[in-house]
């Protein structure tokens, strides 16, 4: 068995490393539109779960941008 005596925790990277990825997850959820917590930030179209069909004024606004 191993022993512990002497060695050096790895919290403190966990935790910064757990943080950083938590940002990048809620930064891309804001910029996809899931959440909408800076106003102005992200896509235009908002992602909503009801929208499952697409029509064909979506397909043509989309290829006016």
């Amino acid at each position: 068995m191993p022993r512990l005596v002497g060695k050096q925790s790895h919290t403190g990277e966990n935790i910064t490393a757990l943080i950083t990825l938590a940002a990048v997850i809620g930064v891309a959820l804001e910029y996809i539109g899931v959440i909408n917590v800076v106003p102005g930030f992200g896509r235009d179209d908002r992602y909503s779960p009801l929208q499952s069909h697409v029509t064909s004024e979506h397909v043509i606004a989309r290829h006016q941008h």
